[in-house]
């Protein structure tokens, strides 16, 4: 039979989520470092007035809205590919990825060639500048693109870099461009994200799973939640800053009817152990059977009868 007061839980912890695919059912993303993880319902109510004193006759609820949110302690590629819809690529042999550079390097007097930690890209130009008390001074570039293969560019290939006899020893600043294909020496890998104008983010179904305290038993147990679609806002800020507490990655969307009328769905999975031999019988023998058993009510004296 159904519960008038059913049993009590509080909830104690966030949501893991994980995020799958409508078409082929594959699990696209999933958050285990989540710090909130919030679902709110709304109604709109139209109300029917009329009548001596215009009183309210009726009251219809219509337009229902669940907004979801969760954030994220820390980001992924991944988890920003999903939010902003952006293609994500990973660099290899065949489609290398730029990456810019800028670092400092000391040149002694007479220097021949500047050295660099990574290796020219081929085709590119480095750029140059002088710093003085504190300052960069005027840039100028290599004359020629740079073939490339090599993190060593000969001083002379600057344009203007410096008047015959002049003493180049000093600090500079170097500007510049290398490529990265699949894991390198240093066991580095690298990637891409491209944020399209035509993209957005996508539909998918949502499953939440966290735990709520059983006041009776004292145990932690399992409770769902499912989306069947959840389409995911899109919008973003990232705000990178030199204080010591992480930026939250705050993911938002909204739940969407499915072909069934299903919007969203909470699942419970108690570990309470059952009694007796009956197998829907529950701790306390009330039956979970659905629906209830029908019985009549003697208008006389109360009593009930079981319908048989």
């Amino acid at each position: 039979m159904l519960d008038i007061q059913g049993r009590k839980y509080a909830a104690v912890t966030v949501c893991d989520v994980t995020l799958y695919d409508l078409i082929t059912k594959y699990p696209v993303m999933y958050f285990d470092t989540l710090q909130v993880t919030s679902i709110d319902g709304t109604t709109e109510v139209t109300e029917i007035q009329g009548g001596k004193g215009n009183p309210i006759l009726a009251s219809i609820s219509h337009s229902k809205n669940i907004d979801v949110q969760f954030d994220d302690a820390i980001m992924t590629m991944s988890s920003l590919a999903i939010l902003t819809g952006g293609e994500l690529n990973n660099a290899s042999d065949e489609a290398k990825i730029t990456m810019t550079q800028t670092e400092i390097i000391d040149l002694a007097t007479g220097a021949e060639n500047i050295m660099l930690t990574e290796a020219v890209k081929a085709g590119s130009y480095v750029y140059i500048g002088k710093i003085i008390n504190g300052v960069v001074s005027t840039v100028t570039r290599t004359t020629d693109k740079v073939e490339g293969g090599s993190n060593v560019v000969a001083v002379a290939d600057f344009y203007n870099f410096a008047n015959e006899g002049e003493d180049i020893a000093g600090k500079y600043r170097v500007f510049y461009e290398y490529e990265l294909g699949l894991t390198d020496s240093n066991g580095r890998d690298l990637s891409e994200l491209t944020v399209l104008a035509d993209k957005f983010a996508g539909t998918y179904r949502f499953i939440g799973d966290t735990m709520l305290f059983n006041q009776f038993t004292g145990l932690n147990d399992i409770f769902q939640i499912e989306i069947p679609r959840l389409k995911l806002d899109g919008a973003f800020s990232f705000s990178l800053s030199a204080a010591t507490e992480a930026v939250v990655f705050s993911f938002k969307g909204k739940a969407l009817r499915d072909d069934f009328g299903q919007m969203i769905i909470f699942r419970n999975l108690t570990q309470e152990g059952k009694a007796g031999d009956d197998a829907n019988a529950q701790y306390d023998g009330s039956y979970s059977t659905l629906p209830a058993k029908e019985v009549t009510v003697n208008v006389e004296d109360g009593s009930l009868t079981e319908v048989k």
